[in-house]
């Protein structure tokens, strides 16, 4: 029988710096994924993952109350002088120190480590991609609570990669023979596997579909495509696919390393206070 592996990327398993993970994160670093998990077999394998609810306060590394630009990095230096020079409320997010600062003139409403772009290159199949946190102003251009991530291409080229796979691109209405004698289906918004009986079960958003030495990805307008909680509980979104975004259960202890694909990813307790406190418009300073 074929081997299905589901893997609970978000779980998919998911960046975050300013994320600018948007729904379309392959523009250089985008939606976070939480780290895979292998969930159990079967065409309808049940996650057993919870929503990201906020979390208590988490017992935190020591913390460095001002930003302070990299030594040799001219660039941020001068990052660091506009968010100093800038009036009123702002966010300033350290590359080097993985920290966030929210400022407000000159009184620090909240200090928080993040976890930031791994600033790595990744290339399939003639495909480049570059992920990192990008330095420069930007502003929280929305707000939204309970975001979904739209998995980006990036997400399945890297799964075909590190299985040694090769990927197939579902369409609209198509249908798959699969070695076993089943079949994958994409039927209006949903991919499923048709059983031996003719029973059509639609796979659960968030799992890897792989069979038979492939990685299989879902249209972009199905079900399969769009995954809750792999955001954490809100996202603040700065354009281009870069969100400031919260944490996934399995992803928990990435806060202040190097691993998002270009997001700045928080724990859901300090973005729960962070949401809060900005408005639509807020700068964000990245250095």
């Amino acid at each position: 029988m074929a081997n299905l592996r589901h893997r609970n990327r978000f779980a998919v398993i998911f960046s975050a710096f300013l994320v600018f993970t948007g729904t379309n994160c392959a523009l250089a670093v985008g939606a976070e994924e939480p780290q895979s998990r292998a969930s159990t077999n079967g065409a309808n394998a049940a996650g057993d993952v919870d929503s990201p609810a906020v979390q208590p306060e988490p017992t935190r590394p020591k913390l460095d109350p001002k930003p302070v630009a990299a030594e040799a990095d001219s660039a941020s230096k001068r990052v660091l002088r506009q968010a100093n020079l800038a009036k009123g409320p702002k966010i300033m997010v350290s590359i080097a120190q993985r920290q966030l600062w929210l400022i407000n003139n000159a009184d620090t409403l909240l200090v928080a480590p993040v976890a930031v772009g791994m600033g790595k290159d990744f290339e399939f199949n003639g495909r480049k991609f570059h992920f990192s946190t990008p330095t420069g102003r930007r502003k929280v251009l929305a707000k939204s609570e309970a975001p979904i991530w739209t998995v980006p291409e990036w997400h399945y080229m890297e799964r075909a990669a590190a299985e040694g796979h090769t990927l197939h691109y579902l369409k609209a209405s198509e249908k798959v023979k699969l070695k076993d004698g089943t079949f994958l289906e994409v039927r209006g918004k949903d991919v499923g596997r048709v059983n031996s009986f003719g029973n059509f079960w639609a796979f659960e958003p968030g799992l890897e579909i792989m069979y038979d030495d492939k990685v299989f990805v879902p249209p972009v307008t199905t079900n399969q495509r769009r995954v809750p909680d792999a955001l954490g509980p809100y996202k603040l979104d700065t354009g281009e696919g870069y969100l400031i975004h919260g944490t996934h259960q399995f992803n928990e202890n990435s806060i202040g390393d190097a691993v998002s694909h270009g997001c700045v990813r928080m724990d859901n307790y300090d973005l729960e206070r962070l949401y809060y406190m900005v408005d639509a418009g807020t700068p964000v300073f990245i250095f």
